[in-house]
């Protein structure tokens, strides 16, 4: 079983480093050393039918999880049946460039919100920033890597003109291209699933 030493890694990283080492690990044990990180890494295992086990050793959390073979061949199965399928449009939209109520805590939480949706097995399909959150698109903001990640792995990113130019930031767009708000309203109209950051606050 391969150890992950997961402790001092702010959420969601503990979780995106065993999702990738159970790419190549059929189980791995994580050491984190808080709470938070059992139960995100607990939830994550239980999505995905893994098997789960964690105990708490000192001031540490060694937290294990094996997929077996059950796992194993579902996945398979769904693979083969998914195929069969039509991806669903997938729209997220983003009217802040924080998540709640408090600035400082919101940017933290905004960007790591982006950072996570890099690490999904399948990405969004378009990205809508409007109001407030066309400040994620330019220049100063802290997200630019991961929405670069993202548009150069086929997810579309468009912000609203009408914000940008109200923030006077139209000159330091650096991600994806200006639309207008028709055309959103129309993107949003044709997404088979619509979601926002807010649904997640």
């Amino acid at each position: 079983m391969k150890t992950l030493d997961c402790r001092g890694l702010e959420c969601p990283l503990p979780v995106v480093k065993t999702k990738e080492a159970l790419k190549e690990e059929n189980a791995v044990s994580t050491i984190v050393d808080n709470e938070i990180a059992v139960e995100n890494l607990t939830k994550f295992a239980k999505v995905k039918n893994y098997t789960v086990n964690s105990k708490k050793e000192g001031k540490d959390y060694i937290v294990e999880i094996s997929k077996g073979d059950e796992e194993a061949d579902f996945e398979v199965e769904y693979t083969y049946a998914d195929c069969s399928l039509a991806k669903p449009k997938t729209v997220v939209v983003f009217a802040s460039n924080v998540m709640g109520s408090n600035p400082d805590l919101g940017a933290i939480l905004m960007k790591s919100f982006i950072f996570s949706l890099t690490k999904q097995d399948v990405l969004p399909d378009e990205m809508i920033f409007y109001n407030e959150g066309v400040k994620i698109t330019t220049t100063k903001s802290e997200t630019l890597e991961d929405l670069k990640y993202l548009a150069n792995n086929g997810v579309e990113i468009v912000s609203c003109g009408t914000c940008l130019d109200f923030f006077h930031l139209k000159e330091e767009l650096q991600v994806g291209s200006v639309t207008n708000m028709y055309d959103i309203v129309e993107r949003m109209e044709k997404a088979d699933k619509l979601s926002s950051h807010k649904d997640y606050e």
